[in-house]
């Protein structure tokens, strides 16, 4: 299978599974948490990483981390971890700044 039709099934999956969790999240009271695991998802599950020992060959960051982590003797997680942790900062970052901007719009004013 070509190396761009498995990223393809990985977006795909990964839509879908975002897709589905967000319909059965509807229920939660806080809104903003909502929000943010709804864009936290696809950022986990689609960051690509370097699959040690296959020079140029990269597989979804979180598949990487655990892999190395778990099912390795002499496994180096650490690369994929730092993507992790960074993709999850900075999607945090943004939801938070779009939070903020949006408490400090002005809200419009209801007709009589």
């Amino acid at each position: 299978m070509p190396y761009l039709w498995v990223w393809g099934v990985v977006a795909l999956s990964a839509l879908l599974g975002t897709l589905a969790l967000g319909m059965a999240w509807r229920g939660l009271p806080l809104t903003r948490v909502r929000w943010w695991l709804i864009w936290l998802i696809p950022v986990c599950l689609l960051l690509p990483a370097p699959v040690p020992g296959y020079e140029g060959q990269w597989a979804p960051a979180f598949v990487v981390f655990i892999f190395e982590g778990l099912f390795q003797k002499q496994g180096a997680p650490e690369v994929a971890g730092r993507i992790l942790l960074a993709g999850s900062l900075t999607v945090s970052a943004g939801v938070l700044v779009w939070y903020l901007w949006q408490r400090r719009r002005p809200k419009p004013a209801e007709p009589d």
